[in-house]
Order: C-alpha cells, then sequence, then structure tokens
C-alpha cells in the first residue's frame, strides 16, 4: 500500500485530506502537534475502518526537531510515496501591528519545516519509488492583501519554495502547490459571516476542502503530470482586494 504523510492531519482541512487518501488505498501517518488526542482518535477511527493510519509528533515551529521526526517515520514505515505539507499556523497581524513572533513561527512552519522535509523525502526517492508532495498554499500568494501579514509572508516563501522545486523536475520527485480560497470560517468570522461572503467569487461559489483533497489524489495518481500549482477558490485569486475575503463588508 502507498504511504502519505499528512502534516496537521488531524483536523480541518487535513482530517479532510487523510480520509480520502485512506478511502482510496493509502496507508496514513498523521502529523500532529497541538491536536495529538484528536490525531490519535482519527487514526483509531480510520483503522476501524479497514484502513492503516498512525500519528508522528513534532512542533515544527522548532525546526531542528524536523530531521528527527522524519527519519523517525521512515525508519518505522520507509519512504512516503506522498507528502502533504498542510501543517499552518494562522494569527491574524497587520502592517504596522506586526508581530515578531509571528513572523518567526510563520516562516518556521511555512518555510522551513517543508524545507526540510522536502531535502530529505527527495533523498529517499528512486525512480522506482518515486516521492510526490503537494504544499497546500493559499490564494493570497497570487492575490495579496495586508490582513494575516506575517501568515501571508510565510506563505509566500512556501510558494517561492515550490516553484524552485518545479524548475528542477525529474521523474522521482514531483513537487506541487493548491492555493485554495476560504475554505472555513476565518479567524473571528462568524459562520454566518462565512455563509454571506462564500459565494463572493466569480464563479460564485468556494471551493470544498473535499475538492482540494480530490486534487491531491489527482496528482498522486498521475505520475505523468508535472509539478504545478493549480488555484481552487472559485475564482477568489482573479479580484483583487484591499482587505481578506473574510473582512468584507
Amino acid at each position: 500500500m502507498p504511504l502519505a504523510l499528512v502534516t496537521g492531519g488531524a483536523g480541518r482541512l487535513g482530517r479532510v485530506i487523510a480520509t480520502h487518501l485512506a478511502a482510496n488505498g493509502f496507508d496514513l501517518v498523521l502529523h500532529a502537534n497541538g491536536s495529538r488526542d484528536q490525531a490519535r482518535q482519527f487514526a483509531a477511527q480510520i483503522s476501524r475502518g479497514g484502513g492503516k493510519a498512525t500519528c508522528s509528533y513534532c512542533d515544527f515551529r522548532y525546526p531542528r526537531r524536523i530531521a528527527g521526526f522524519f527519519d523517525a517515520i521512515v525508519e518505522r514505515h520507509g519512504p512516503p510515496d506522498l507528502v502533504v505539507n498542510n501543517a499552518s499556523i494562522f494569527e491574524y497581524d497587520f502592517p504596522g501591528r506586526a508581530s515578531l513572533r509571528k513572523l518567526d513561527e510563520s516562516l518556521a512552519v511555512h518555510v522551513q519545516a517543508p524545507f526540510q522535509l522536502l531535502e530529505m523525502a527527495y533523498k529517499t526517492a528512486t525512480r522506482k519509488r518515486p516521492i510526490t508532495v503537494v504544499n497546500v498554499l493559499d490564494q493570497k500568494v497570487a492575490n495579496l492583501n495586508p490582513d494575516y501579514f506575517s501568515y501571508t509572508i510565510g506563505k509566500c516563501g512556501l510558494l517561492a519554495l515550490t516553484e524552485m522545486w518545479q524548475l528542477n523536475p525529474t521523474a522521482k520527485f514531483r513537487v506541487f502547490g493548491i492555493l485554495p480560497g476560504l475554505l472555513f470560517p476565518s479567524g473571528k468570522q462568524t459562520v454566518e459571516d462565512f455563509e454571506r461572503v462564500r459565494s463572493d467569487t466569480p464563479l460564485r461559489r468556494n471551493p470544498s476542502p473535499q475538492e482540494v483533497a480530490n486534487a491531491i489524489l489527482f496528482f498522486a495518481q498521475n505520475k505523468s503530470v508535472p509539478g504545478q500549482n493549480i488555484s481552487i477558490d472559485g475564482g477568489e485569486s482573479l479580484v483583487p482586494r484591499t482587505r481578506d475575503i473574510a473582512y468584507q463588508k
């Protein structure tokens, strides 16, 4: 069975991705940090449904821990066939009211952790056992606005990392980026606010988490598709905004 490592795999988008991969024949390693109990319960749920899932824990805010985290996975399970870099840290700040701590943590989680995971995964990949990597980005990187300032800087760094790997195509290692739109209520956004703005896109709809999971499975299963980026956002990245859609009146 192919093996998938899903970072931030316990809740929200990561949970949807992991559920879809498990339903389509992948064994799973679920990374978690703050949601460890949730991850254990989710792994048990997958196992009860006939799948196979284990948990691996690491605080990606501390990049020196990542090598040991990945080495332990390879030692226990072998190299993953699919790595989904979904782990994120999402705190609000704004230019002029920015936080160096939030920037440091964003760069650690969104750039340094994927940077290391890609380097280590590449070293384990072979032509007989290639690895697919999917980095979960954000449509904001293609359509900047100043809300979630430090978060956005981190995701822009991840975009650059993704695109530079794509300039080095190889059959044993493909790197993709997905730029989702608004998938869940954001920050202090209420459910009512979320429902009000979710259709404020050119396609008059926002994506579902399942659509993101579908794209990841497609990339993993279709080996002739070269690494590339795709927006799954209802066209939100085509609409210039001075504020995040979550703050639109």
